[in-house]
């Protein structure tokens, strides 16, 4: 309760400052007007944009009020006459004084209203990007699912009511493929939840200093078990390569990479993880000599939901998380990830990290 009133506090102080501040930049505007004998109209245009101006910066229509009667109040005692009072020999000056605060407040208003105008429709905006964004999920999930569910079950299914009479090979068939399509939805919902988390902002992230060659050993301990089908290399330029990172989601951040080669190349493809330090940076490759990405998919390939036109290879779409997550979490590190053209065929996706030296104290 105590910390809630002094934000407030805080946030209202700020606004006064901010009055403060323009309508101290208005007088002296209004002062070097006055100095080149410029006429008192132009004085009082300079108090209206000043009003305008709090109009737009301050929160609450009270300081656009306040600074209405204010700026009448200082322009009378700086530059009518007598000057420094607030008193006014010419009969015409109350006049003068009641269309400039109309003026002034009427701008002030209408500023307010255009300003509450703005923020709806960028609430509205807001709103329908994120309905339309749990609409692509949901549509993606409800037809994407059904595939390795539709296989669990199936496989399960079979062993329940067929297992005594299936030989060992098949059996050990059916459990594989019956893992391989748990993996891959426990992958979709680390991916979904992390997702969640980054755009709501609740993701912690824990930087250390960490080997860039045990975090790649860790990643490649959990990629899919179908990794079996194709040939995978791991080559570290320096063994002893720090970087600053959150491990579990760089981590995350691999797997997502290396599954992606695995999913869209075919079988006996060879798919290469390097590392390297380049400056100030931990410089993380995963490439493989498939067929590529055009130039037309490399310009989205980054985007939530996008899974371009091609089928991976169990016919399964992809959700379009994993390479959206990838590129969140390693600009969160302050890192860069880019995908690229592997000579003579294939992509290589690629981030940095920003390097790490751990002080040795003897």
């Amino acid at each position: 309760m105590w910390y809630n009133h002094d934000v407030r506090m805080v946030k209202q102080m700020k606004e006064f400052f901010k009055c403060i501040v323009i309508l101290s930049a208005a007088s002296g505007i209004g002062y070097l007007f006055d100095q080149w004998g410029l006429e008192e109209a132009n004085i009082i245009m300079v108090y209206v944009l000043g009003v305008l101006l709090i109009s737009i910066v301050t929160v609450n229509r009270i300081y656009s009020l306040i600074a209405s009667v204010v700026s009448v109040l200082v322009f009378n005692f700086l530059f009518t006459s007598p000057r420094y009072s607030f008193w006014a020999h010419d009969s015409g000056y109350p006049i003068t004084f009641l269309i400039m605060f109309t003026v002034a407040l009427l701008s002030g208003t209408l500023a307010a209203k255009l300003k509450s105008t703005a923020q709806q429709s960028a609430r509205t905006a807001l709103l329908a990007k994120n309905e339309q964004l749990r609409a692509n999920l949901l549509r993606a999930i409800s037809h994407d699912l059904r595939t390795p569910l539709t296989s669990i079950s199936g496989n399960a299914s079979n062993l329940l009511s067929n297992g005594a009479s299936f030989d060992e090979a098949t059996k050990i068939q059916l459990y594989q493929d019956i893992y391989d399509d748990s993996m891959w939805l426990i992958n979709l919902v680390e991916n979904l939840l992390s997702v969640t988390r980054l755009e709501e902002g609740r993701l912690n992230m824990r930087f250390s200093a960490e080997l860039v060659e045990e975090v790649v050993k860790e990643a490649m301990r959990h990629v899919n078990r179908i990794r079996c089908e194709h040939e995978i290399t791991v080559e570290h330029q320096d063994d002893l390569l720090l970087a600053r990172m959150d491990a579990k989601l760089i981590v995350q951040v691999l797997i997502n990479l290396i599954d992606n080669a695995i999913k869209y190349t075919p079988k006996g493809s060879h798919i290469s993880v390097k590392t390297k330090q380049e400056g100030e940076w931990a410089v993380i490759s995963v490439a493989d000599d498939g067929e590529g990405i055009s130039d037309e998919n490399k310009k989205h390939v980054f985007a939530m939901f996008y899974s371009g036109a091609n089928l991976v290879a169990d016919s399964r779409r992809s959700l379009g998380l994993g390479l959206a997550l990838c590129k969140s979490i390693i600009n969160a590190h302050g890192g860069e990830i880019s995908v690229s053209d592997h000579l003579p065929h294939g992509a290589v996706f690629t981030f940095t990290l920003p390097v790490e030296e751990v002080q040795l104290h003897e």
